[in-house]
């Protein structure tokens, strides 16, 4: 991908300075919601609202059209209705704004009426030389520049390496405030693509590439509109930073729904697997599983092989546990000798020791955390075990510095992922394991499937990257 194509990313994320269209200054329109998160998450280039009237907005001065902000701006956003879309298109192209978003819907995903205005659209864009994300777009976030397009109200997002690439502006409106206040993850940015009548998945990828501020790309899309281009840049990309993705309209239905969700013409759901499979990518098949592996994959290192190590307080955990990692492909070695010889110093002589590990047993003469503490460490010393998964039940009798014991066991083994699940946990038990475990870089998950998912991917990861280009 050309060094121009990113540059010209680059002004959707951390542009100099935004013009948005559509402000009132005297009802809470979606313009208003625009400049308000703008002004919220502490944008730092000038922002220009647009105003037939001019005079104030929002306490910012309001200008009557482009041609009378005194610069070209690197990047305008329409909030108008999509009667008014094509003349806006027009003015940024007379004035020379290179980049512009575009939130109406009505277009691709409306019938042939609208599809016709949104080549009109394109058309223009092409001939202008300008870059249009949308329409149905409500554009980007980046939390370096502190932009911020959505036109749902958002919180200060937590700074962070995932970056997210999605054909519906959920993940810039309820998923931003559920990350923002529920989680320990943080993004470095998020590009909402709409029915995509310019800028695609090939633009925004080729960019986030490159990008230094993201180290994990998370995708969903229900529609590839150049496949092949998007393949050979997935393999490309997939050999320097993991790319999770998850496809929508797999189904006949749900090809129906994303036409006209975002006029997308979904492909055979068996063509588009094998062939980003060949490319690296790994795919989920929900939203869940694309927040897990991304979160796995932003907190752990890539592990040196798919080899599991898997302690659990319960042996349930232990059963679930080994299905799991045997449907998605990732080994259980055996206990070596040296690591069954330090684990029985705190395991009553009756009792089994395997991989996966029950350490029901250990409590009885250890205390739960003595039971942890040395079995999680000696497994975690055996050299052909690469990732560790830990479960937990959180009741008052097994309360422990878990945080304190899992910190050892990564500085130890820093090449060595470690993950946690919870089987059964109250409510504030819950929320408070779950912040001390986060923070220190340990993905915390709610189900055995979903942390052996985020396993699964991290190792899928490893090797694609092990296999270079």
């Amino acid at each position: 991908m050309t060094g121009g194509v990113i540059s010209e990313m680059e002004g959707f994320f951390n542009p100099r300075s935004v013009a948005v269209a559509g402000a009132s200054k005297t009802s809470l329109k979606l313009g208003n919601v625009v400049l308000s998160n703008l002004l919220r998450l502490g944008y730092r280039g000038r922002i220009y609202p647009l105003h037939p009237e001019g005079g104030e907005v929002m306490g910012l001065p309001a200008y009557p059209d482009l041609g009378s902000l005194g610069e070209v701006v690197d990047l305008a956003v329409s909030v108008l209705p999509r009667e008014g879309t094509q003349s806006f298109v027009e003015e940024c192209a007379a004035a020379g704004v290179r980049r512009v978003i575009v939130s109406a819907a009505g277009f691709a995903d409306d019938g042939e009426e609208g599809r016709r205005m949104q080549e009109r659209l394109a058309e223009t864009a092409r001939r202008s030389g300008m870059r249009l994300l949308g329409p149905n777009s409500v554009g980007t976030v980046s939390t370096q520049s502190g932009l911020a397009t959505s036109l749902m109200t958002l919180e200060p997002l937590p700074p962070g390496d995932i970056s997210i690439v999605a054909q519906t502006g959920l993940f810039a409106g309820g998923y931003a405030r559920w990350i923002s206040t529920t989680q320990r993850f943080g993004l470095a940015k998020v590009a909402c693509l709409g029915n995509k009548a310019d800028v695609d998945e090939v633009d925004v990828l080729s960019y986030l590439g490159e990008d230094p501020q993201t180290g994990v790309v998370a995708m969903y899309t229900e529609g590839l509109r150049e496949g092949r281009k998007f393949l050979e840049l997935a393999r490309e990309v997939t050999a320097r930073k993991p790319v999770v993705l998850l496809k929508g309209g797999r189904t006949d239905l749900g090809a129906r729904m994303a036409a006209g969700h975002t006029g997308s013409l979904a492909g055979e759901d068996a063509v588009y697997r094998g062939a980003l499979a060949q490319a690296g990518v790994v795919q989920v098949e929900d939203i869940e599983g694309l927040f897990g592996c991304a979160k796995a994959l932003s907190y752990c290192p890539l592990p040196l092989g798919p080899k599991v190590g898997v302690v659990s307080i319960t042996g349930a955990g232990t059963v679930l546990a080994a299905d799991a990692c045997r449907r998605r492909g990732l080994e259980l070695p055996p206990l070596r000798e040296e690591t069954l010889l330090r684990m029985r110093g705190s395991v009553p002589g009756w009792a089994p020791l395997g991989n996966p590990a029950d350490i029901w047993s250990a409590t009885l003469s250890s205390g739960v955390e003595g039971g942890y503490r040395e079995l999680v460490r000696a497994m975690a010393g055996q050299e052909d075990i690469n990732i560790l998964i830990l479960f937990f039940t959180l009741v008052p009798e097994s309360e422990f510095d878990a945080a304190a014991l899992l910190g050892e066991v990564r500085e130890e083994h820093p090449e060595k992922p470690v993950l946690a699940c919870f089987l059964g946990a109250s409510r504030e038990d819950g929320e408070r394991w779950f912040a001390q475990l986060e923070d220190i870089g340990i993905p915390v998950y709610a189900s055995v499937e979903r942390c052996v998912e985020a396993a699964w991917a991290l190792a899928r990861s490893a090797e694609r990257r092990a296999a270079g280009g």
